[in-house]
């Protein structure tokens, strides 16, 4: 996705806002030129096929492109309206959607099962103890270095465990989000290179890592915990 999206998007609105209001009214506009613009990919298509044989073809495929991308535009607009962080709303859906595509190709046994990956692992309370205080650790001395790889790994792994509990029990908290969070942030660690990852059978880029952050947390922990 562009790193321009949303700074420009946000721009956009802000002028809107200032030219329009925020109003019921002007929300609906939002809404309609999403649909404007989706009719004008459509015209552009037909016009890229020759479809009106009074006009031929008036269209090319970058035209289409181009059209589509006013859409991708449109939309991300009116998104504003609807919630005050929409880059975290469309992540979201891209990882739901991801999760949906992933559960089709390969099935929810690819993962360790949490019981196979958690079998050595300390308990919950040393290991709170242990990540608050390297936590401390590295808030004291900020300018020494990268975070170890193992800091962000037992983080997310703890994170994992705790949301695995409140999924048990029946509880919604939110603690599965904080835990996706954290293996995702231990995923991007993973892609930036050099860090010693297993990447078996899913490494940091694959789809299925995507789909799947915790998932890849327990694959990760299984395997680092037999070294140990």
């Amino acid at each position: 996705m562009s790193a321009a999206l949303w700074p420009v998007t946000a721009r956009i609105v802000t002028a809107l806002n200032a030219a329009n209001g925020t109003g019921d009214y002007e929300t609906a506009m939002r809404l309609l030129k999403v649909m404007e613009e989706a009719g004008e990919a459509t015209a552009a298509y037909i016009g890229m096929t020759g479809q009106n044989p009074r006009k031929g073809t008036t269209h090319t495929r970058a035209d289409v492109a181009d059209e589509l991308c006013d859409v991708i535009i449109a939309a991300t607009v009116a998104l504003h309206a609807f919630t005050t962080t929409p880059p975290a709303v469309l992540d979201a859906k891209l990882h739901t959607a991801a999760r949906r595509l992933h559960e089709v190709e390969v099935g929810p046994t690819a993962w360790p099962t949490p019981e196979d990956a958690y079998t050595t692992a300390p308990g919950i309370t040393y290991e709170i103890a242990w990540t608050a205080s390297t936590a401390r650790t590295l808030a004291a001395n900020r300018h020494g270095g990268d975070v170890d790889r193992e800091y962000w790994l037992r983080n997310a792994a703890l994170l994992d465990r705790m949301a695995l509990e409140c999924e048990a029990d029946g509880v919604r908290n939110g603690t599965d989000e904080v835990a996706a969070n954290a293996a995702r942030r231990l995923i991007e660690a993973d892609q930036d290179g050099g860090a010693d990852y297993s990447g078996a059978p899913y490494w940091p880029d694959h789809p299925a890592t995507l789909a799947h952050p915790r998932g890849y947390v327990r694959q990760e922990y299984a395997r680092w915990a037999q070294n140990q």
